[in-house]
């Protein structure tokens, strides 16, 4: 059977692909890469060839849709062409979040496995792909230009809290997917990927540091072992709060992506108030 990539959902990161993964995953209609819910492939490891992406579908099925959740996607310019190359007809799934909002937690992503200093602005110095990644305005067009609208799918966090099954349904209309499946989806009831200070910051860094190399040479199944067995929680879960946000911050995020929510509200044809952080 000749491979065929179907969906992708792009994310980018802290939009709520966690959440979509973890309500779809289970779905005997979907095939997602085995032992890792984020190859990674199109970005990072692109130059290893096919065959290492291939390697992650023995197990697909031929009535399967074929997919993968993939938020380090979004902001690599030559992702879209890569995967246009592969199926000009893949759908695309862009889940997208209050550009300061995301930010912010994205940050908070990185600090607790210890990859950035906890002053915010010493952070974005250091990882300045914390704030490149929420400029909608710069990355969608991109994915617009290689894919029509009809197949992209964009899909807004503040509708996943509000609303998720109707997101759920939504979804599976783009796919194509029979919803019968989504009669044992539960809504939202918690958050995920909820973050906190990690107890050890240096073994947080360096349990981080190890994962990446094991997903590396294709040992994700050993990483997602140790998740389960709760070493994340051991290395990197919090007993602090998170810092919080000054207003200084606020503001300069508010500005910085100005033109994204603009963008964003132009794209959806409705106004997003709840865009601008408060202060």
């Amino acid at each position: 059977m000749a491979f065929k990539l179907d969906f992708l959902a792009i994310g980018p990161q802290k939009t709520g692909t966690t959440w979509l993964y973890q309500k779809i995953a289970d779905d005997s209609n979907i095939c997602f890469p085995k032992n890792v819910k984020e190859t990674m492939f199109f970005d990072i490891f692109y130059a290893k060839g096919l065959s290492r992406y291939l390697s992650y579908f023995p197990h697909r099925s031929p009535h399967q849709l074929c997919g993968e959740i993939a938020p380090s996607y979004f902001d690599v310019k030559e992702v879209p062409e890569r995967i246009y190359n592969l199926n000009p007809d893949c759908k695309i799934i862009i889940t997208l979040r209050a550009p300061a909002a995301r930010t912010f937690s994205l940050y908070c992503h990185h600090l607790r496995k210890g990859r950035v200093p906890k002053d915010f602005s010493a952070a974005i110095q250091k990882m300045p792909r914390i704030l490149e990644s929420g400029r909608y305005s710069k990355y969608i067009p991109i994915w617009l230009e290689r894919f029509s609208h009809e197949k992209v799918l964009f899909i807004l966090m503040d509708d996943i809290i509000l609303n998720p099954q109707k997101v759920l349904e939504d979804i599976y209309s783009f796919l194509g997917l029979p919803k019968n499946y989504l009669e044992t989806v539960s809504s939202l009831e918690s958050r995920v990927n909820a973050a906190g200070m990690p107890k050890f910051p240096m073994l947080a860094k360096i349990s981080a540091i190890f994962a990446s190399n094991l997903r590396a040479y294709r040992l994700d199944k050993f990483v997602e072992i140790a998740k389960k067995l709760g070493f994340k929680k051991v290395f990197s879960g919090g007993e602090d709060e998170l810092p919080a946000i000054f207003p200084k911050e606020v503001e300069y995020l508010n500005n910085y992506y100005y033109q994204d929510i603009k963008y964003v509200e132009n794209l959806v044809g409705r106004s997003l108030p709840n865009w601008i952080l408060e202060q």
